[in-house]
């Protein structure tokens, strides 16, 4: 990892990162050895695996997304370019990814496919993934603030895992998955704001019953140099058709700014061993979420 250069100012929810604070993040070759697979996770928290996935089959996705979303994007343009018309605003798009999307399904989830047979060999036994997919199709602005996956899915197993897919190039203008170095070895911050449920109230408190609806966002913070003091540096890269990020719950991440013209296509999809504990809210043909089935009330 080394350090980036002084020409990319990079941005995260409009506060630039502070340039002496950044780095590269370490890559990965898919086909290492287990043991340093594992390794590498316990070191870092995440895998940067280049060319894991086939290219074709992450344009094919991109392709079906664009699709469904050909009447935001500009006419003038190339479809594939993604380009939004003038006055566009488009972030999370989950319904995307679950009607009509045998592609991008196929990508994730089909068994016999890339990422399905890497968490075979990497959990080493029958994978269960999420049947929520998280899609985004970010404009030009703001990208994800700062958190931990663990407050939003921490009901089932913590030995739970992120895959983060660039479904097109994500360079340093269009932005990408930025990681906190070292992050998942925060053991203050895994008591803390680690044990929190986002859709878990005080049922005896009337503010917390409020928050039923539209409480806690788990979000750390929009001002990444201050949330930079729960780890070290800032990792970036940029991504290109068939890499992928696989991150543990506990490492704090969040989106680089998107200061290009484009959208930025991403999937997050989540894996785990089907013999551990599930979080019900993500499983199902329908499953509940953050919506009011999945609100879980205590007493305080």
């Amino acid at each position: 990892m080394g350090t980036i250069a002084v020409q990319h100012e990079l941005f995260s929810c409009g506060v630039q990162l502070d340039e002496a604070h950044i780095g590269f993040m370490r890559e990965t070759a898919s086909e290492t050895t287990l043991p340093v697979l594992r390794e590498c996770m316990e070191a870092d928290g995440y895998l940067l695996l280049r060319g894991l996935l086939d290219p074709d089959k992450v344009l094919a996705a991109r392709r079906r997304v664009l699709e469904q979303l050909v009447e935001q994007l500009d006419p003038a343009k190339p479809m594939m370019d993604g380009v939004p018309r003038p006055g566009t605003k488009l972030y999370f798009q989950p319904e995307l990814a679950q009607k009509n999307n045998p592609e991008l399904q196929e990508l994730l989830y089909d068994e016999q496919g890339e990422l399905m047979q890497f968490f075979g060999r990497f959990l080493g036994g029958a994978v269960r993934h999420f049947d929520f997919t998280w899609l985004r199709c970010i404009t030009p602005g703001p990208g994800t603030p700062s958190h931990c996956d663990i407050v939003y899915m921490g009901r089932g197993t913590r030995q739970l895992y992120t895959a983060w897919v660039p479904l097109g190039r994500a360079d340093f203008e269009t932005g990408g998955l930025m990681v906190l170095e070292g992050s998942h070895r925060n053991e203050r911050l895994q008591r803390t704001y680690g044990s929190r449920d986002v859709d878990s109230y005080c049922e005896n408190r009337a503010t917390d019953k409020a928050l039923t609806s539209n409480g806690y966002n788990g979000f750390l913070s929009e001002d990444s140099n201050k949330v930079r003091k729960l780890g070290n540096r800032w990792l970036v890269a940029e991504y290109e058709p068939g890499d992928a990020v696989v991150f543990c719950m506990d490492l704090v991440h969040g989106g680089l700014d998107n200061r290009s013209k484009r959208l930025r296509l991403s999937s997050d999809s989540r894996y785990q061993l089907a013999s551990e504990p599930v979080d019900e809210r993500w499983v199902g043909e329908n499953p509940a979420g953050h919506g009011s089935a999945g609100k879980r009330g205590r007493i305080c």
